[in-house]
């Protein structure tokens, strides 16, 4: 696997001033323009990074499929993200949404910081798609991400017409132990969703995913397994990262072969 290629995004501002954001984009040695998926990663949107020790084995399967993945640089809590006054101006009818459902996740993991994130996610996939050509990209998308990083993949999905913000089009989502907080705000996000989740994850509860299934304007399958490790892309220790890949990439062709559509029928999806 080669060196990722680091590229310097966007600045957005804090309360200690601005933050230059950086992501690391995995190519694959094809040759040939390739589907983008950027993945942000987990920690409760208090800690984490883009240089996760896992991120170059995920980047490394996916390019095994043609893929290029990138992991991205977004605020964290310190310092706190000041947000755009499009984005501040929505946060108190967010809330208000997450509170009115009932929502079982950390207020964290629905208020402020969860919203920096989508500013800067969207910013990033802005920058992509400009300079698709020059990074040798065919232009579509994938988001995915883990536990807070799920999260933010289906904010980033579902949120950009309620903050204001713009994005190019998401053609797949993977949300491995994430959630969805606001049921009041959800239009059409032109994605394909696929969700993994623990019935019994204490860190993020599986109610809020479970309702996005239900309410979803857009086809969204949803994998709960008791073994699913939290964040894992795996959907138990059984399966290794390979084939955990191997089977998210047929979800995103949408050409699952008869052993996988068995164990989704099996899984009663």
């Amino acid at each position: 696997m080669v060196e990722p290629v680091t590229i310097r995004y966007a600045v957005h501002p804090t309360l200690r001033g601005e933050r230059e954001l950086l992501a690391d984009l995995y190519l694959p040695a094809t040759g040939r323009p390739a589907d983008l998926l950027t993945w942000m990663h987990s920690g409760g949107f208090r800690t984490g990074s883009r240089q996760h020790r896992n991120h170059a084995r995920i980047a490394a399967e996916f390019a095994r499929h043609g893929y290029a993945t990138a992991f991205i640089d977004y605020r964290l809590a310190r310092p706190p993200a000041v947000l755009r006054p499009q984005t501040e101006s929505a946060l108190p009818a967010l809330e208000a949404d997450a509170i009115a459902a009932g929502e079982e996740m950390h207020p964290t993991f629905y208020g402020r910081r969860a919203l920096a994130v989508v500013e800067d996610c969207c910013a990033f996939l802005t920058h992509a798609a400009g300079a698709a050509e020059s990074y040798g990209l065919s232009g579509r998308m994938l988001l995915g991400g883990s536990s807070a990083g799920a999260i933010s993949a289906l904010n980033t999905a579902y949120l950009p017409p309620v903050l204001g913000l713009s994005r190019p089009a998401i053609a797949t989502v993977f949300a491995f132990s994430g959630g969805f907080a606001y049921p009041g705000h959800l239009a059409p996000s032109g994605a394909r969703i696929l969700a993994q989740h623990a019935p019994g994850d204490v860190r993020v509860p599986v109610s809020s995913i479970r309702r996005l299934a239900a309410i979803s304007p857009d086809p969204l399958i949803l994998i709960e397994d008791e073994a699913q490790g939290h964040g894992e892309p795996q959907r138990n220790p059984g399966e290794t990262l390979a084939a955990a890949v191997d089977r998210l990439v047929d979800f995103d062709r949408a050409a699952a072969p008869p052993r996988a559509a068995r164990d989704l029928r099996h899984a009663g999806l």
